[in-house]
């Protein structure tokens, strides 16, 4: 009679597998979070009145980002950024990429792709305290490519001086911490 008794074990198993939760497999894709710091200058400095084409650049070369969480090869990167600014003011205007010209993140990575390849947009400088993700983009290359970024700022570690928009040498640079979190793609379920 042992027959029936693994039959049955058999048919339970396969009928309570009907019922077990989704769980998700050892490599399916994480959020990655970090602290960021930065410092963006722009040139010429913003005004209030609009500027047709502004130059911005950020220097985070030094760990811009830190204790990151995650994935547990990486825990700190730097990048350098420089980026076109169309219509700008303090209050207005949008910036992005510049055409033909890579964006770089360098990983402390222990294992995989030491490095990944962004694009990017940004909101007004105005607004980057007060919108939930005023900078984001795509990942088009390296680690985690065909994922998605996002960074929030913390008006409280942050330097922004808007009235230097007014003032006759304009806005020149601003400092901005915060978190940066990376959506990787989710990879393919097994079938």
């Amino acid at each position: 009679m042992p027959w029936h008794l693994t039959s049955a074990v058999t048919a339970a198993a396969l009928f309570g597998a009907f019922f077990l939760p989704d769980v998700p497999s050892a490599g399916a894709a994480r959020v990655i979070t970090c602290d960021h710091t930065w410092t963006m200058t722009f040139e010429p400095a913003l005004t209030l009145a609009p500027r047709s084409r502004v130059s911005a650049t950020v220097d985070a070369s030094d760990g811009a980002l830190r204790r990151c969480t995650g994935d547990a090869a990486v825990s700190r990167a730097s990048f350098v950024t420089r980026g076109v600014g169309t219509d700008a003011t303090c209050s207005a205007g949008t910036y992005g990429d510049r055409p033909g010209e890579a964006n770089h993140i360098v990983w402390d990575a222990k294992s995989g792709e030491p490095t990944m390849d962004y694009s990017w947009s940004m909101r007004p400088v105005a607004d980057l305290l007060t919108v939930r993700t005023p900078l984001s983009g795509g990942i088009t290359e390296g680690r985690y490519k065909g994922g998605t970024w996002s960074a929030t700022l913390d008006p409280l570690r942050s330097a922004i001086s808007l009235a230097d928009c007014s003032a006759p040498g304009g806005l020149k640079s601003i400092t901005v911490a915060g978190t940066f979190s990376i959506n990787p793609p989710r990879q393919p379920t097994g079938t």
